[in-house]
């Protein structure tokens, strides 16, 4: 995850955590929807958990990645990206 959010211009804050402070994450609630421990290790944007690395570059592939940085104010305008931050694709 660090290494996608470097390439692309991103040195974001990274909390790590030991194992013991893993397990003590609450556990998945029953209804399926996400919690911390089961989105450990995860990614937030603009306050906002993204998930893990598949639903980061998930995010990256689908082209939402970079606007969402852009719109959070921690990547600048980027070149292969217009002015309304959706990417150039060049035919």
């Amino acid at each position: 995850m660090k290494k996608l959010l470097a390439t692309i211009g991103v040195h974001p804050t990274v909390i790590e955590l030991e194992d013991h402070e893993i397990s003590a994450l609450p556990p998945a609630a029953e209804d399926g929807s996400s919690s911390p421990s089961s989105l450990a290790p995860a990614v937030f944007i603009g306050g906002s958990c993204v998930g893990g690395l598949e639903s980061l570059v998930a995010l990256h592939l689908s082209g939402h990645l970079v606007p969402k940085l852009v719109e959070v104010g921690v990547l600048a305008f980027s070149p292969g990206y217009d002015s309304n931050n959706n990417p150039i694709i060049s035919s």
